[in-house]
Order: C-alpha cells, then sequence, then structure tokens
C-alpha cells in the first residue's frame, strides 16, 4: 500500500444505498434449511489461532452436539458446513462466549468476521460472502465503528451508518498506473475529519475484504484488508 500525500479533502459524500449486515440478531430460531459454507475472518486475536466451540443456543452447554471451527489471525480459515440459526461460540482464548446468528443463505457461503472486544470476550458478524457481488477487483467494506464514516473510492462515494457496508466496484476502465485514490473521513461533530488517505493497488484477478474499526488505544477508526483469488 503506498501512502498519498496530504490534501484538500472534499465536501461531505451524498449518501448511497448501504448494505445492512446481519449484526447478533436476538431473536431467530433455527431453520431447517441445507447447511452454508462457512468461513472465519480476523485481523486482531489473541493468539495466532484460536479454536472455538460452536453449539446451538438450544442445546444444552455440555451437550456434544457442537462444531470446532478454527480462526487465524490475518487468514481465511478452513470451511466448514453450518446450518442456519442461532450459536454461541466459546474459545479459551476469550473471557466470554460470543453469540452469533447465521441466517438462510442465498448464495450458501458466509464469513464469520470475528472482532476482539476491551472486556476479554469477541464479537462475531456473519458476512454474506456472495461471489456475484464481490468478485475479481473488488472490494467489500464494512464500517465496524461506532460512528458514521465517508468513503472516496476512484469515483465511488459512500457513505456508512455504523455496522453498514458498501461494495466498491473495480473502476473501468482501469487506471493507468493501476492504482485507486482512496480516502475516508469520520463524523467529528459537524465537521467530516480524514482519516486515511491512500492508493490502493488494482488487482483484476483478487478481491479484497476491507474492515474499518476503532483502534482499541486511540479509538480513532484503523483499515485493515485481506485479499484472496476467487
Amino acid at each position: 500500500m503506498i501512502e498519498a500525500t496530504h490534501r484538500r479533502h472534499p465536501d461531505p459524500f451524498a449518501m448511497q444505498h448501504l448494505f445492512l449486515i446481519p449484526i447478533l440478531a436476538s431473536v431467530l430460531t433455527v431453520i431447517p434449511a441445507a447447511a452454508a459454507t462457512v468461513r472465519t475472518l480476523a485481523f486482531d486475536l489473541p493468539a495466532t489461532a484460536v479454536t472455538f466451540d460452536i453449539r446451538a443456543v438450544d442445546s444444552p452447554p455440555g451437550s456434544a452436539a457442537k462444531l470446532q471451527l478454527e480462526a487465524g489471525k490475518n487468514q481465511f480459515s478452513t470451511p466448514v458446513k453450518l446450518a442456519p440459526g442461532r450459536y454461541v461460540a466459546s474459545s479459551k482464548e476469550f473471557k466470554t462466549a460470543a453469540e452469533f446468528t447465521l441466517p438462510d443463505p442465498a448464495s450458501g457461503r458466509f464469513l464469520l468476521l470475528i472482532l476482539p472486544k476491551n472486556d476479554g470476550g469477541c464479537a462475531i458478524f456473519p458476512i454474506p460472502d456472495d461471489i456475484t457481488k464481490i468478485g475479481p477487483g473488488d472490494r467489500f467494506l464494512l464500517n465496524a465503528t461506532g460512528e458514521e464514516i465517508a468513503v472516496r473510492f476512484g469515483t465511488q462515494r459512500s457513505t456508512l451508518k455504523p455496522g453498514h457496508s458498501a461494495y466498491l466496484r473495480a473502476p473501468q476502465p482501469a487506471p493507468k498506473d493501476q492504482r485507486i485514490e482512496v480516502e475516508m473521513l469520520r463524523r467529528v461533530d459537524a465537521a467530516w475529519v480524514p482519516f486515511n488517505s491512500t492508493y490502493w493497488p488494482l488487482d483484476p484477478t483478487a478481491r479484497s475484504f476491507v474492515l474499518v474499526h476503532p483502534d482499541p488505544v486511540t479509538g480513532t477508526p484503523r483499515v485493515r484488508n485481506l485479499s484472496e483469488v476467487p
């Protein structure tokens, strides 16, 4: 990633369509449907690899009806099959268990985004992993902060409320230098304040998952991403 020089930022971006991510829904019974293919995605973990015990919410804590799911730092896990429903994920690396709901899959694929919390626990966000929507050259950006942010990806502009996401499409035609200018701003009181200004390389063969989350020390937004060739 190549850092860009500072420049005068534009006025706040116009609101565009937002894609709401199912975030820890609290009331949903298990749906008898086909299992989805599930992988984990984690950038910050207390260890290089973390093993989770996954069990349905309505099963007793000591029940043998559970599944083990591996999570690796800055990498995708090995896919497993998981039916739609409410689940509890526990690990010895985290002080408390995390609940999440896996919806009935439209595409049959999900990423479980794992975010450590300041209290020693973690939160798990199921993200639909639809190859027809996040294709080669595209980026899926999730605002996991507690504030509104604005993003300019080339000429594409988006404003995202907390917990919302956007599909960032590879520009057409491709830039001659194979780089895409990116600017990100956060709303502070009534003003937009930049927190990220850079260039992202254009790779027509790979897609990326981009997470904007608060720095655990400063509270300012941080940007993390992981790419793969579909």
